[in-house]
This record gives structure tokens, C-alpha cells and sequence, in this order.
């Protein structure tokens, strides 16, 4: 896919920090900033999608986006319960203990991220996933209100992303 308008990718990357730093516009600033940084400061310079997807997992990671291994049940609850407590939300996973071995083992992050997707809907926002290509899911939670605009900007940097009730 090629891109008429470089610019456009980066102001469209600059929106996407500000749609999942719900909480925080100096959290999106500094993540383009880092972001711009790792990429190159040559805004004629138009930025392959694959390359700026993993850039910009590597920026958001932990702290407003999500990464984990298809099986790690626990990590995914842990980052979850960070990137919602930062919108001054919360989920319920159905259990006391999340670090209860059995639960761990009886779940899959595809379904639990279809129980934090429903929870989130509820509270008005989106939790999404993109396209990893691989044996992990990654994503990110937006304003519901914000759904189209998501979707438009992910066509726009050419990602695939769709809500978490659908995992790839």
C-alpha cells in the first residue's frame, strides 16, 4: 500500500497516541515524540505500516497499549488492569485472585478480552487488538465515541485493528 500524503501517517499516529491516552495528552506527546525519534524526523518519508505498527507497540507497550504472548492469561490481566486503572476504570475478571493458577489455566486471553470488551462497552469505551501476525494479541482501549475515527486512522496508517470481541 502506498501513501500519497507521508504526513498524513504521522499526524494520523499523532491522533491514534491522543485517542489511547485517554488520560493523558503529555503521556501522547511524549510518545510521538519517541516515536518520531525512532522513526526518523523526515516527514517526507513515507513509513512502511508493519514497521511503524511494531514502533509503535514498542512506544505504547505496558503503558497505553497491550502485547502479550496468546497464552499468557496473566500478563494480559495485569496490563489490562494498568492501562484501565489509568482511565479510572476497572474489570471485573469473575474471580477474587487473578493470580489464581487454576482460573489462569482455565481462561484464554481471547476470552478475557472478550469479558474486558464487553465491561469497557459498558463504561463507554473500546478495547481494540491489531493485527500481530503472530502468536500474540496487542491492542489498546479508546473513548467509544471514538470508534469510527479508529477505524478511519488505522485505514490511513494501513493496520489492521478491530474491536477485541473479534480476535485475530
Amino acid at each position: 500500500m502506498s501513501y500519497e500524503e507521508p504526513q498524513d501517517q504521522r499526524a494520523a499516529v499523532k491522533r491514534l497516541l491522543e485517542l489511547i491516552n485517554v488520560a493523558s495528552a503529555e503521556v501522547a506527546e511524549e510518545q510521538f515524540a519517541t516515536f518520531s525519534e525512532e522513526m526518523g524526523a523526515d516527514d517526507e518519508e513515507v513509513l512502511d505500516p508493519a514497521d511503524l505498527l511494531w514502533t509503535l507497540k514498542d512506544v505504547i507497550d505496558w503503558e497505553s497499549g497491550y502485547y502479550v504472548d496468546w497464552k499468557d492469561t496473566q500478563s494480559f490481566i495485569a496490563c489490562l488492569d494498568r492501562l484501565t486503572q489509568a482511565a479510572g476504570l476497572e474489570i471485573d475478571w469473575g474471580i477474587d485472585d487473578t493470580e489464581d493458577e487454576d482460573f489462569l489455566d482455565s481462561t484464554s486471553v481471547e476470552d478475557l478480552m472478550q469479558l474486558a470488551h464487553e465491561q469497557l462497552q459498558q463504561a463507554g469505551f473500546t478495547l481494540w487488538n491489531w493485527n500481530t501476525e503472530g502468536d500474540a494479541y496487542g491492542g489498546w482501549i479508546t473513548r467509544r465515541e471514538d470508534d469510527a475515527e479508529m477505524l478511519n486512522l488505522a485505514s490511513t496508517l494501513g493496520i489492521e485493528v478491530r474491536p477485541a470481541d473479534e480476535p485475530f
